[in-house]
């Protein structure tokens, strides 16, 4: 089992004109469960199309279930991604990609499901339809070529990696 890392206190992207502040209902987000820091998912009748962001605010379900996300393109926030590239047939991983500056990153329902609430991956597809894009891996202020690639091909992984969001 993967132990997720709290990342909601790092926000790289601080300068003028990276926020946008989108209030949703809870009952509109993929995970019901907003949590401050992570990425989310504004359901969609087409797959592959939703609203990705990070949530800035949660709300409070007894109060005002309303979370706002920060859904900026090109804020740059710490996310835990996994490195699934494939599924078989089901909630199963089936193969991996090392991670790198550059790939694109995924809103993940399936890799959530079986990996502890990691909501982001490199897998285009779920186990069933189209992930949105959330966003491309970019380097850390505290990194530098030598942190990459992450993780390997052979096996499944997760990590911390800045996401500059799509």
């Amino acid at each position: 089992m993967v132990t997720r890392t709290t990342t909601y206190d790092y926000e790289q992207s601080s300068e003028s004109g990276r926020e946008r502040m989108l209030p949703v209902p809870w009952t509109r987000l993929t995970d019901t469960t907003p949590t401050l820091g992570d990425p989310a998912q504004v359901t969609s009748a087409v797959a592959g199309s939703e609203i990705t962001g990070t949530v800035v605010n949660p709300g409070v379900v007894t109060i005002d279930p309303v979370a706002v996300l920060n859904v900026a393109s090109g804020a740059i926030f710490r996310h835990n991604v996994r490195n699934v590239l494939t599924y078989a047939g089901g909630p199963a991983e089936a193969s991996w990609q090392v991670l790198n500056v550059g790939d694109v990153v995924y809103y993940d329902v399936t890799c959530e499901v079986i990996n502890a609430g990691i909501k982001l991956s490199v897998s285009p597809l779920n186990a069933a339809t189209a992930n949105a894009i959330f966003g491309n891996i970019v380097m850390m202020q505290d990194e530098d070529a030598a942190d990459f690639p992450k993780g390997g091909a052979g096996s499944g992984s997760t990590h911390v990696c800045a996401i500059l969001q799509a």
